[in-house]
């Protein structure tokens, strides 16, 4: 599917001015919707999380019906939020029934975009760190503990090439200077 959006001018300055006061712009049955912080802390104290098994989320695999994992926390993500995502629904719906985190944090979301996630959380999986359970949120960027090596993972590998590289050079330099 083919994702196309305009954004007027105004509807930017809008949605800037929002994120400054705090609130979020979200998009219900056509019609765009404030929501703040503490709007959405009221919903989800209404709503208790549950203990959901990799094998449950793996059968909500489609467009139509997209639950994915990240930060062992579920996400149930509704056609409509898919539709609003930047990066259109098919960046998301590929995601669907599976483990999403590296792929989410691979892209640096910003903290609003981590808000706006949020108000999707159902339920937890074995395991989910207890910070992340009672506040009931992807952690923001700068609470994200660090990797060796960089961030996004894979630190390692990449040295380990590294060393290998230079070695090769080395032991090449070695041999034909000989």
């Amino acid at each position: 599917a083919h994702c196309s959006t305009t954004i007027r001018a105004s509807d930017l300055v809008f949605f800037l001015h929002q994120a400054r006061k705090g609130t979020s712009t979200m998009t219900i049955n056509g019609d765009p919707k404030l929501i703040t912080p503490g709007e959405v802390a009221k919903h989800d104290s209404e709503n208790e999380l549950k203990l959901i098994t990799p094998e449950e989320v793996a059968k909500h695999d489609s467009e139509n019906d997209c639950w994915m994992v990240m930060h062992k926390l579920v996400f149930n993500l509704p056609k409509q939020f898919l539709d609003d995502h930047p990066g259109g629904p098919d960046v998301v719906s590929c995601l669907a029934g599976k483990d999403a985190t590296s792929d989410f944090e691979d892209i640096a979301h910003s903290d609003s975009a981590r808000d706006w996630a949020n108000k999707y959380i159902i339920g937890y999986m074995e395991g989910v760190d207890d910070d992340i359970k009672t506040g009931r949120r992807i952690p923001k960027t700068s609470e994200l503990k660090s990797t060796p090596g960089g961030g996004g993972g894979g630190g390692g590998v990449m040295t380990l090439v590294s060393v290998l590289v230079v070695g090769f050079a080395a032991a090449a330099y070695f041999v034909l200077k000989a």
